[in-house]
């Protein structure tokens, strides 16, 4: 496949994300506070997603079981919850509930997948924030092309559009850190092993409203490219 901007993800997935935080994972990380209470946690956000295949997940299953074995106590994401994150439409929110105008929030997107054809996405590698473990997504240029389609016309359209910034990346979170890491230096060298987990062929996209941790969510469309 043909990576698009792989220079610029590298430096995402491995300066900005990785390198930046480094020094906060060797302390412990940052706990994330909102894990000590996920039931309770009641933001809400509108999302297109990109759900991941069956052999992916396998692969990110016997990764996470390593990483447990470093560090039992983390928040490890089930694979039903598995996902990479186009865009986000509607930031979240307390009570955030389905939108009225959902149909246009549809046809809008239906709209801009009829100029793409379908990509692929590599996932190779991992990298950790602060209080996070990612695996690390490489895609074609067709995904950038619909994201920046989707943002125009969504701005054009009238419709409320409330992405939170213009990512770049393609990442699939798997972990999250509700209290200090207990074995840092070991967690590095874990993140920093080569690992391939795949490639995928998207054609389909989730339209979603879901919670943080994607423990509370709602699909509300599958959409086909």
């Amino acid at each position: 496949m043909n990576i698009y901007n792989k220079e610029k993800l590298d430096e995402l997935y491995n300066i900005n994300i990785y390198q930046k935080n480094k020094e906060k994972i060797l302390s412990g990380g940052i706990p994330d506070k909102f894990l000590n209470n996920v039931k309770n946690d009641n933001r809400m956000s509108l999302d297109l997603l990109i759900r991941i295949n069956p052999d992916i997940t396998e692969k990110i299953e016997k990764c996470i079981s390593e990483i447990q074995n470093l560090e039992p106590n983390l928040y490890y994401y089930p694979k039903s919850d598995f996902h990479v994150t186009v865009i986000d439409i509607l930031k979240a929110s307390p009570n955030r509930k389905i939108p009225e105008n959902l149909d246009a929030y549809i046809s809008c997107i239906k709209k801009c997948l009829k100029q793409i054809n379908p990509f692929k996405i590599e996932f190779n590698g991992l990298t950790i924030s602060d209080n996070a473990i990612m695996v690390k997504g490489y895609y074609e240029y067709e995904l950038q092309k619909f994201r920046d389609i989707l943002r125009k016309e969504l701005r054009e359209s009238g419709l409320n559009f409330e992405e939170r910034y213009e990512t770049i990346s393609c990442h699939i979170t798997i972990v999250r850190v509700p209290d200090k890491i207990n074995n840092p230096k070991d967690l590095i060298k874990f993140i920093e092993k080569e690992k391939m987990f795949g490639v995928i062929e998207v054609d389909s996209f989730e339209l979603s409203l879901h919670n943080w941790y994607d423990t509370k969510k709602e699909v509300l469309s599958i959409i086909k490219l």
